[in-house]
């Protein structure tokens, strides 16, 4: 049976782990556990080396402070440095949050896998596992992943948080869940040499990166009866900028749609996740919907996946078409894909606060926007078929916005 991308991953760092404790690079590096599942005793003689803890603490610093400065690349290099110096959690975990910060969600969430099931004696490290899992849609695996390391760890801080978080239908990441190793958030990274966001911000709903990362589209009502004073956009790698309300000059004429201009320019997508469908999903076939939480500070998240089956087509063309996947209220705006991982709209409040379907038709001769139809060439480099819904949410980190605003 041929194995998924993240299940091949799993397997070749389960085979690095025993071939390294084969010779003897981590012998004994992973806590022996007590009679409760804690940690009784750590035995790695490099822990007696002052001198080479003393640099790979130095190590640490650095690789949070390249995160924070967005440079995931070289954050990944220096915790891979400090990983070779002592096979720990703190410094997995920080590779794990320099792989989502890249965008390679698949990537993080395979190498979590093996920190979460390796340190069993460091709770945060099941615990951000199961908010990646449930990131991406995972929601029972989340929870019993969450389960097992409360069951472990009953008294654990983050652990308690991250139950806690998990009672709403969109988790917000809390002080305690926003510090490092196990930050279960991006950094905060203003594009351009831009401010900083404003004290006071919000975030207010979800949006649609479009036009080669230059606009987005918003629901207008999140936006009020009065336009905000500033507006920011953010998208899943903690890349934000200063954005601005666009007069829609075009045929996007849906009154509930509101067209921003970015002062900076995120990162396009990846090619597959630009990609839109030549025609709207069928009904009852399945969809994707991502989203952010509401949340009244604007600290940076990381989007929550939804699955579902789309809803029917109206029965007047000039009526709007419900989504039919079920969505938390709250935070509409988010792209919606369909099975292929094309984008194929994106979600809005209806007049009973229903989740209708926007298709991205509509937007698609916006100027600056993506053609309506993707070229052959695209077409034909598309691998057939339904495409994992792990991969959707690496394309969807990039198209989906948190919309910030502030009075």
């Amino acid at each position: 049976m041929n194995k998924t991308p993240a299940a091949r991953f799993v397997a070749v760092m389960a085979g690095a782990v025993c071939a390294l404790v084969a010779t003897g690079w981590c012998i004994n590096a992973v806590a022996h556990e007590g009679p409760h599942g804690d940690a009784a005793t750590t035995i790695d003689g490099r822990l007696r080396d002052a001198k080479q803890m003393d640099a790979r603490a130095v190590l640490l610093q650095r690789a949070e402070a390249q995160l924070a400065r967005g440079d995931a690349a070289a954050a990944t290099e220096t915790f891979e440095r400090a990983a070779m110096m002592l096979h720990a959690p703190d410094t997995e975990m920080g590779l794990v949050r320099s792989y989502m910060q890249a965008g390679h969600y698949r990537r993080a969430l395979a190498f979590c896998a093996h920190t979460a099931g390796v340190h069993r004696e460091a709770p945060a490290a099941g615990a951000l596992y199961a908010w990646l899992l449930r990131a991406g849609g995972q929601n029972a695996f989340a929870q019993r992943t969450l389960d097992d390391t409360l069951q472990r760890a009953p008294q654990d801080t983050v652990a308690l948080q991250t139950r806690l978080a998990f009672a709403a239908a969109l988790p917000v990441a809390g002080a305690p869940l926003l510090q490092t190793p196990h930050r279960m958030a991006p950094q905060p990274v203003m594009l351009g040499s831009q401010p900083e966001v404003a004290p006071g911000a919000r975030v207010v709903a979800s949006g649609v990166l479009i036009g080669n990362g230059t606009l987005a589209l918003v629901p207008k009502a999140a936006l009020g009866t009065t336009s905000p004073a500033r507006l920011w956009v953010r998208n899943g790698l903690g890349q934000t900028t200063r954005a601005h309300l666009q007069p829609q000059a075009g045929p996007l004429d849906t009154p509930g749609v509101a067209l921003l201009r970015l002062d900076t320019p995120l990162g396009p997508p990846p090619v597959a996740g630009a990609l839109t469908p030549p025609r709207e999903p069928f009904a009852g076939s399945p969809g994707f919907v991502i989203q952010y939480a509401a949340d009244a500070s604007a600290v940076p998240a990381w989007p929550w996946l939804s699955q579902g089956f789309f809803g029917a087509m109206p029965a007047q063309p000039d009526k709007p078409r419900p989504l039919g996947i079920d969505v938390a209220a709250g935070a509409y705006g988010g792209p919606v894909f369909d099975a292929q991982g094309r984008l194929a709209g994106m979600a809005l409040p209806g007049p009973q606060g229903e989740a209708l379907l926007l298709s991205a038709a509509r937007w698609q001769s916006l100027a600056g926007a993506a053609p309506a139809t993707p070229l052959q060439d695209d077409v034909a480099s598309r691998p057939r078929g339904n495409v994992p819904a792990d991969e959707i949410y690496e394309s969807a980190l990039r198209l989906a916005l948190q919309v910030i605003v502030s009075p």
